[in-house]
């Protein structure tokens, strides 16, 4: 990649700046933007320019006049505490914050590590997929606080990720023995556990991860309480919606009888101003609509849709169809002649 974590940039097709803040998959990086700050958002390498004469902003990155500069480091971890005492503590918990982008679009969650106890813990916390290690980290988890961790992204979710964590409670007497659970984060799981969580209080996607803080496994050997989470692993569940707390449902009957099973990806049916837009940019917003149609089909159960991508250069419709092989709900599809779409449209078939 051209651009370093803290460069600054102007985006080519509107002039708007901001800084590089994280670097995604598929030479994208993730541009937290001038004009609003709490927004950040992915971009395609070949759409960003240097912004000349201006120097990273972000926090670490330390620049002498005549000197060398340090290299920039990425944002420090936020951390959320709350003063007052939680009457029922569930644990230690995960949420996941969906960070819509400007048109709307959810291409990343915000990843929290919950606790709501009066206990402090050692953390070890490895979220990672079949393609890549997503976040790790090896911190200190403060009583009642939500300690911020870094971004999943919305393709992550098609990749079987799996989330690994290992815990000591911190008494006056030194750590506890360390206590462990592994867990598969499944796409339909995921989607169906969004609910308000405790400390953010806002919308997003939640697991419970430890509920006891009680030694599970033999500790004499950090090799053998690993191999014994990995044999425990078939045991493992997500957690019960806190009873306060209405989770959106799978099946909705309204939603399912409104909803329109095709999706026209043509980029004048999308948004408008798109003339000013590249190749790249057009693309990125396509498969933006199609991962949230996608989203909103299998959540309300869905048995089929068409994907609309037209005939073109075709190159829409060989990243659709990279996607759906490896999406984990789709049965089968198919991009043969249809007497309403002609060719110009896949049939995808849903569990």
């Amino acid at each position: 990649m051209l651009f370093a974590i803290g460069t600054r940039v102007r985006f080519r097709y509107t002039g708007e700046r901001g800084v590089i803040t994280a670097k995604l998959d598929d030479d994208m990086l993730q541009v937290r933007l001038d004009s609003d700050p709490s927004l950040e958002i992915p971009a395609f390498e070949e759409d960003l320019t240097r912004d000349e004469g201006s120097e990273p902003v972000l926090a670490g990155a330390k620049f002498v006049a005549g000197k060398q500069s340090k290299s920039p480091e990425a944002p420090p971890r936020r951390e959320i505490k709350i003063q007052y005492h939680i009457l029922k503590p569930k644990g230690i918990q995960v949420a996941f914050e969906p960070m819509p982008g400007r048109d709307g679009t959810i291409t990343r969650y915000k990843t929290w590590l919950l606790n709501d106890t009066n206990f402090e813990f050692l953390v070890e916390f490895d979220l990672y997929s079949s393609k890549r290690d997503v976040i790790v980290i090896d911190d200190k988890l403060s009583a009642t606080s939500a300690l911020e961790l870094g971004d999943l992204l919305y393709d992550d979710l098609n990749e079987a990720p799996e989330l690994w964590i290992r815990v000591r409670r911190i008494t006056t007497e030194g750590p506890d023995a360390p206590i462990e659970k592994l867990i598969k984060i499944k796409a339909k799981q995921f989607f169906n556990n969004l609910q308000t969580v405790p400390i953010l209080n806002l919308l997003a996607h939640h697991f419970l991860l430890l509920d006891s803080f009680e030694p599970n496994a033999p500790t004499d050997a950090k090799d053998d309480l690993k191999q014994y989470t990995k044999d425990q692993a078939s045991k493992r569940r997500a957690a019960a919606p806190e009873p306060h707390s209405v989770p959106y449902k799978a099946f909705n009957v309204e939603e399912f009888a409104t909803f329109v099973p095709e999706i026209d990806l043509h980029i004048e049916n999308l948004m408008n101003g798109h003339a000013k837009l590249d190749k790249g940019e057009i693309l990125r917003i396509q498969l933006m609509h199609f991962h949230r149609f996608m989203d909103k089909a299998v959540r309300l159960g869905v048995p089929k849709v068409f994907i609309i991508h037209g005939v073109g250069e075709g190159k829409l419709r060989e990243n659709i169809a990279e996607q759906l092989r490896r999406h984990p709900d789709v049965i089968k599809f198919k991009n043969e002649y249809h007497h309403k779409y002609g060719y110009g449209a896949t049939e995808v078939k849903l569990q």
